[in-house]
């Protein structure tokens, strides 16, 4: 018997009907009215307003010029668009000299900084300037192309306008000891610590997976006082770090920290994509400490079916074709393929024979370096990248690099939406400088996932850079990420703007099967803005295995979902933006793997980009009861999950067709009856 609650309610506009009615436009998610946007920047509670800042392109829909946007709210669901708060163009130095790349916001309500006046504290940003060249700054300080330095800068009119501080950056470089990284040394997270009555600042360095914390008085003098990393997810940069405190299971005497990272790329739904991680533990002020149960060592695949292991004395004898100087040669390092013999200086390419996938994750062992994939100079003189590629009809579906310095790790991608379709491996070592060479290990077809690598605040694909405001108590944490991915995020079809923020999320830490989770669930008061009925809720007797098309179309719904596994049920679950050829976005969940699921394989236009298209799911478990429930927001472009507690999300953009309005319920396996709870 599979047991099922289902409401479906819609969502009345939450923006101009006049202004914001373009294809594929959020009703409900922040976008701007123009041009690109990525991370949020800036989040802070201030004087009864949401403040929200971002990077923004004041001139284009893709990626440059970058200067910080800004947008406020009073119910974290209706945006004003303010003018740009933090403009390139406007740059002390000289127009995009400067690019002010992320960081955050506090209201200095002790006025430490000696700004502001009593009655009118200032908000203070605090940012990351990327220097795009050579330069003697008006205060005599000198920077290299490329510098990212800390600066800082105003308010006193609720951040209408800013004054940037004179003595800027505030932080020049990194520690002397990591003085090679002054590239990539960015996106300081600041925050007041009252126990010691000092601000904090976490800042990453990207490349090295570490976070540097600094302390500060008055927001202007730093002190570098610790450092935390590398540990879980290394598979790309870590960006974007904040450092928050949570209630544990709402008692307001037990209380963790959070560390959420962003990590590009490398991550668990999108291996060339971006996405966010976090750790749980302590903090006294100056040192991060991780929990035991939330650091993960690296572990190998389990009923697994080998593909390769190296162990033949040539490529050729291993059925692999091998081109530039790998020709001739075979692996080496026991059943290790170093593509090193010759040093970093030696370039070629391995592919092998054609074979049919077959199980639901292809995963394989892969060290140095990272040199991601690029589209543009794959396959050409130019390229330069140390990676292992999934080949679908010749086109280029997964790829993963490796870590520079690192070691061996595992790594996996999930192929469940490209069974039965032919396919190829190849690897590819193009690159000729540092870091220029590819290990890889074993290659093995599975149909189990990995064993966690690190703890995801969303498995989707289009969640990252996820930071939470400042000015809120502790028990009132909300957070948002921008909805896109760097793997794809600049050819996404939207015009004229391209980006949007995803829906501000409530955190929590929740002990669930013995151990604290983040749980997150959307902030905004949904109701106010849903019809006072259902738009849908029904009772069925009897249901067999297949499709129940339901008496609903619509481009926004807000599903609640809540159901018991019948004895041989396999998979549950709704059909959204669906057409008459059954196409749409599968949102279910999967019995045998224990995980929810998002599949937009079918879901739309994925044209733009190979890697689009795909199939995530995130580990779920029933209640107490054996109830499922799935809290689904449907956008015009976009899907977020939310299952059981707000354990476990999945966030994924979809471009449906415009006739695409149809909802309907599938199942696969016994579920010959199906009740209300």
């Amino acid at each position: 018997m599979l047991a099922v609650l289902l409401q479906v309610a819609g969502f009345l506009a939450c923006v101009n009907a006049d202004n914001y009615q373009e294809r594929y436009r959020p009703q409900y998610h922040f976008s701007p009215a123009k041009n690109w946007i990525n991370d949020p920047n800036g989040l802070v509670f201030h004087q009864g307003k949401y403040h929200m800042f971002y990077q923004y392109n004041p001139t284009g829909d893709v990626w440059g010029n970058i200067s910080w946007g800004h947008a406020v709210s009073t119910d974290l669901m209706h945006w004003d668009e303010l003018p740009v708060a933090l403009n390139a163009f406007n740059a002390p130095s000289g127009p995009l000299t400067e690019l002010y790349y992320s960081g955050s916001a506090v209201t200095d309500d002790q006025r430490t900084s000696g700004w502001g006046r009593a009655r009118k504290p200032p908000l203070v940003a605090v940012y990351t300037s990327h220097y795009t060249q050579d330069l003697t700054l008006p205060n005599n300080k000198t920077v290299r192309s490329g510098q990212e330095s800390q600066s800082v800068a105003y308010s006193l009119d609720d951040g209408l306008t800013w004054i940037e501080h004179e003595d800027n950056p505030v932080i020049l470089e990194p520690p002397a000891e990591y003085a090679d990284q002054y590239q990539n040394f960015r996106d300081p997270f600041v925050f007041w610590y009252a126990p010691r009555k000092q601000w904090v600042m976490a800042v990453s360095l990207a490349f090295q997976h570490k976070v540097l914390f600094y302390t500060s008085s008055d927001l202007k003098d730093w002190s570098h006082v610790g450092e935390f990393g590398p540990v879980n997810a290394v598979g790309g940069q870590w960006e974007c770090p904040s450092l928050f405190q949570l209630q544990v299971d709402g008692k307001s005497r037990h209380t963790k920290w959070v560390l959420m990272l962003g990590l590009n790329p490398g991550t668990v739904a999108l291996p060339q994509g971006s996405g966010t991680q976090y750790v749980i533990g302590s903090f006294d002020g100056t040192t991060f400490i991780a929990d035991a149960d939330s650091i993960h060592s690296p572990q190998a695949p389990v009923d697994f079916t080998v593909f390769e292991d190296w162990s033949e004395p040539s490529f050729s004898a291993s059925s692999w074709t091998p081109t530039g100087d790998f020709v001739g040669k075979g692996p080496s390092n026991g059943q290790v393929l170093t593509l090193w013999d010759g040093g970093d200086s030696i370039v070629g390419t391995l592919m092998s024979q054609n074979f049919n996938i077959s199980s639901s994750y292809i995963q394989f062992q892969i060290g140095c370096c990272s040199n991601p994939h690029n589209v543009a100079t794959y396959g050409t003189s130019l390229s330069s990248e140390t990676t292992i590629n999934l080949l679908v009809n010749g086109e280029v579906v997964r790829s993963t690099t490796g870590v520079s310095g690192g070691g061996m790790i595992w790594s996996s991608w999930n192929v469940a939406g490209l069974l039965g379709q032919a396919a190829q491996i190849e690897l590819v070592d193009t690159s000729t400088g540092g870091y220029g060479h590819l290990n890889i290990g074993q290659i093995v077809f599975t149909d189990s996932p990995l064993p966690a690598q690190a703890n995801w605040v969303d498995w989707g694909p289009d969640y990252y850079a996820a930071i939470p405001w400042n000015g809120l108590p502790t028990n009132e944490r909300v957070a948002i990420g921008w909805m896109n991915d760097w793997a794809y995020g600049t050819d996404i079809p939207t015009s004229p703007w391209r980006s949007a923020m995803s829906i501000p999320r409530r955190l929590g830490l929740k002990t669930i099967n013995g151990k604290v989770q983040l749980v997150q669930n959307p902030q905004p008061d949904l109701s106010s803005l849903e019809s006072r009925k259902p738009l849908y809720q029904r009772k069925w007797g009897r249901m067999p295995s297949g499709n129940i098309t339901l008496p609903v179309s619509a481009k926004t719904l807000d599903v609640e979902l809540t159901f018991q596994a019948g004895k041989d049920t396999q998979e549950f679950g709704v059909n959204l933006r669906a057409g008459e050829n059954g196409a749409g976005v599968r949102v279910g969940y999967d019995f045998a793997m224990g995980q929810m699921f998002v599949d937009r394989s079918s879901a739309g236009d994925s044209s733009f980009s190979a890697l689009f298209p795909g199939v995530y799911y995130a580990p779920l478990s029933s209640n107490d009861l054996g109830q499922i429930t799935l809290r689904i927001l449907l956008d015009w472009s976009s899907i977020e999950v939310f299952g059981g507690k707000g354990e476990s999300t999945i966030t994924a953009q979809i471009f449906p067709n415009d006739s695409n309005l149809g909802v309907s319920l599938f199942s696969i396996g016994d579920t010959r009856r199906l009740n209300l709870f």
